[in-house]
């Protein structure tokens, strides 16, 4: 067995909580960052969380032994953690569960049941508790009850979006972490710097998510003196939001989003700054845009700077442009850096804690940064 195969499919053992017994199965997310699936297992109940494809094309969770299920419960809609639910007839065409926000961004063909934005619900007579996770439109964080102190899933999540709100978690005996970052450290604040002088740089396209970092990013440009172009996809994403800002939004944010909309240009111009979904720049406006602006006539690029923000997936134009020093690749945080990770095992009293979507080359760090909490799911069996 390859060390990937012995990572991604590892179970934490089982327990007996006073009750009934627990396991925990990482079919997919654990060493690397690849589509998010796990499945908890509390006494009869086979609760899938999230079904995701990607990022990487061609990668999807593997699926045959994890048998029938439940329910598939969605922490939001990124294709990594979503993309796969057209598979869900293979582990029994189970209900999925998700916000009603998060419900709307779903492909018509997945009929999705409510999942609070906060709050608590039981699925299978398992309580099921919910927060906002500060990620994504929608996006929470899960947390099951379990007689032995439960189980936290954070799927992906930030409490440094000025946009997206983020609510604590309860505490959790076993926690799922959201270790993208590996151990990166660099505050919010340092990512800005960094990114500020493309607003002025006589051009710039961002290639984003339009349902993620794109309306933030906007919003940050207007508010520094630059008023930029954002395309369709990111008006509506920002419709979507305003019609649930009471929940979606950080308070202070809905108004202006309202100036965004207003003031915004179309796309077009190589003279503006311009956030164009989708964030690898393999489809919609910023696959135009690149294809349009990408190339290099002569010893310089004849369009504007092109800054990629978010994981460079391998075979797109992300990972070609700045492979090729035609792109730069500069991150906005929408994970947590390494002592948001320790903040919140401390915080939640976690014992046993499993760094999903991360390397696993950083395996000693994690160990080092969550101790006393024990590390699950990264040894690979020998031989």
């Amino acid at each position: 067995m390859s060390s990937d195969a012995a990572m991604t499919g590892a179970m934490t053992e089982a327990m007996t909580g006073g009750g009934r017994k627990v396991r925990l199965r990482a079919l997919s997310g654990l060493g690397n960052k690849g589509p998010a699936c796990f499945l908890a297992m509390i006494g009869g109940a086979r609760l899938l969380l999230d079904l995701g494809e990607g990022p990487d094309a061609g990668r999807l969770p593997p699926l045959s032994g994890a048998g029938r299920v439940d329910a598939i419960l969605v922490t939001h809609t990124h294709g990594d953690h979503a993309g796969a639910l057209g598979l869900r007839h293979r582990v029994g065409s189970p209900p999925v569960y998700a916000t009603p926000l998060a419900a709307r961004l779903l492909p018509p063909t997945v009929a999705a049941l409510p999942l609070p934005v906060r709050g608590t619900v039981g699925i299978q007579g398992v309580p099921v508790t919910t927060g906002r996770s500060g990620h994504a439109p929608g996006g929470v964080w899960i947390h099951l009850g379990t007689e032995d102190g439960g189980i936290l899933y954070m799927g992906d999540h930030s409490d440094e979006s000025a946009l997206f709100p983020f609510d604590p978690p309860p505490p959790a005996r076993r926690v799922i972490l959201d270790a993208s970052y590996g151990l990166d450290d660099t505050p919010q604040v340092e990512r800005l710097a960094a990114l500020k002088p493309f607003l002025h740089a006589g051009g710039a396209l961002f290639p984003v998510a339009a349902d993620g970092r794109g309306p933030e990013m906007a919003l940050w440009a207007l508010e520094h003196g630059v008023v930029p172009a954002i395309d369709d996809a990111h008006r509506a994403a920002i419709a979507h939001l305003l019609a649930e800002a009471d929940t979606a939004l950080r308070p202070g944010v809905e108004e202006r989003l309202r100036r965004l909309l207003d003031r915004a240009k179309a796309p077009g111009d190589p003279r503006d700054v311009t956030f164009a979904a989708g964030p690898n720049a393999t489809s919609g406006t910023a696959a135009e845009l690149v294809e349009r602006w990408g190339g290099v006539d002569g010893p310089e690029p004849s369009g504007p700077e092109i800054i990629f923000t978010g994981y460079l997936a391998a075979g797109t134009p992300s990972r070609t442009l700045v492979d090729a020093g035609r792109a730069r690749y500069l991150r906005w945080n929408v994970h947590p850096t390494l002592r948001q990770l320790t903040a919140l095992v401390d915080a939640t009293g976690a014992e046993l804690v499993l760094p999903a979507f991360g390397d696993i080359r950083h395996r000693e760090g994690w160990r080092a940064a969550f101790t006393p909490a024990i590390l699950e799911g990264l040894d690979a069996p020998e031989g």
